[in-house]
């Protein structure tokens, strides 16, 4: 019966049953009966100029005479089943192939079928595998994790990420780019000096220069770090399935005019993405040239969250990283800053975002305490082994007032 039904209405009637029989829907018998109403309507093809009152007597059972301009039910009912519905294809429905939808303005549910990520991928990946390679990354790294599965989306994930997801403005991955000291085909940074004008004076810039044979020397944003450049394609694996469209930015091409219209996503230390220093919002916490520093010491809390580097001087052993998060300039949308001081500590924050056995235990920590605050900061320590963060957690957290 399933497979003749399926062959007649294209899985319609299939799919309608599983909408039905979610978690998404479990304990909204109004919403249910509403939809299954609506439903009938459409593959009876008796949908076409379907009206409220009609609505109101056929599926809840209104009298005959009952005034629209009085009893606002039904279009406060259709408005719970279109975020239901969204709700639905943006968790558990996820992978399904046929999207049912509710559009605003009318009462016809309308079926499309969902372009496969692959596809989408296939669309999109290139774009970002030619910003990586401009950027220095290696190219082979992208292309190695195009063909991965997005990660898996849970009740918590969406928690997390809600405010992105549904702030309706673009988001904008903004990915640091350290400076360097340019002469002819060479480049050199000294990882101490972030400004040019402390470049341009220092006596180990003028030392290469000299040994270089006195070439001009300029500054050069040509490059990025290897943790920031997977936390920049992470978060798009991550949000890109989920429909939102994200633009990638270097730091020192945006404009604060730019930064006011789009939420953002900073990728990178504060040396590298300066113009977070610059954001009016008061931090407990900033990263220091090695360290986390506690601007603000809770009992029990150090004043600084220190590193360990491997013995042979190859990379980090332990280190911390800052999750940050504010309200967007003038209040509007949101910022989210993801830096350590090392690339690897920047991998380890944005691993932390994206991975369910990370935000998971968070979300439902912030639950025990309230939920998750609009402005917060998160440190987090990371154990690595070959510049990979291997194990992550929650060391300090701070609300932002």
């Amino acid at each position: 019966m399933v497979q003749q039904t399926t062959q007649v209405d294209g899985g319609k009637s299939v799919q309608i049953q599983k909408l039905l029989a979610s978690r998404t829907f479990h304990n909204t018998e109004v919403l249910k009966r509403l939809l299954e109403y609506l439903s009938r309507q459409a593959l009876t093809g008796e949908c076409d100029g379907l009206k409220e009152c009609i609505i109101g007597i056929e599926a809840f059972g209104k009298p005959a005479d009952y005034d629209t301009r009085s009893d606002s039910s039904v279009r406060v009912h259709a408005g719970k089943l279109r975020q239901k519905l969204e709700e639905y294809y943006r968790t558990e429905g996820i992978g399904d192939n046929l999207i049912v939808s509710l559009p605003k303005g009318h009462f016809n549910l309308e079926f499309r079928t969902r372009q496969q990520p692959a596809e989408s991928s296939a669309r999109r990946w290139p774009l970002w595998i030619a910003l990586f390679a401009a950027a220095g990354a290696l190219v082979v790294l992208p292309v190695t994790l195009r063909h991965r599965l997005p990660a898996h989306w849970t009740p918590e994930m969406e928690e997390f990420w809600s405010p992105f997801l549904h702030s309706g403005r673009p988001i904008m991955v903004i990915v640091g780019a350290p400076l360097f000291a340019k002469t002819a085909h060479s480049f050199f940074r000294d990882p101490s000096l972030n400004d040019w004008a402390s470049v341009s004076q220092s006596d180990a810039v003028r030392g290469v220069q000299h040994a270089l044979g006195d070439r001009t020397i300029v500054p050069s944003f040509a490059y990025t770090g290897v943790g920031e450049a997977i936390g920049a394609f992470e978060l798009a694996r991550l949000l890109l399935p989920r429909g939102r469209d994200l633009t990638l930015q270097m730091d020192n091409s945006l404009s604060w005019d730019e930064l006011t219209r789009s939420d953002l996503l900073f990728v990178g230390p504060p040396k590298s993405n300066p113009q977070t220093n610059e954001l009016p919002f008061r931090q407990d916490f900033e990263i220091a040239d090695s360290h986390v520093q506690n601007l603000k010491p809770r009992p029990g809390e150090p004043h600084t969250f220190e590193e360990v580097s491997r013995a042979d001087g190859s990379g980090r052993e332990r280190g911390h990283a800052l999750i940050t998060r504010f309200p967007g300039l003038h209040r509007a949308g949101e910022i989210l800053i993801l830096a350590g001081s090392s690339t690897e500590e920047t991998r380890a924050a944005v691993d932390f975002v994206t991975r369910p056995e990370y935000v998971g235990p968070f979300v439902r920590y912030m639950h025990a305490h309230g939920g998750i605050p609009s402005a917060f900061q998160l440190v987090i320590r990371a154990r690595f082994r070959s510049q990979t963060p291997i194990a992550i957690e929650r060391v300090a957290f701070h609300e932002l007032k």
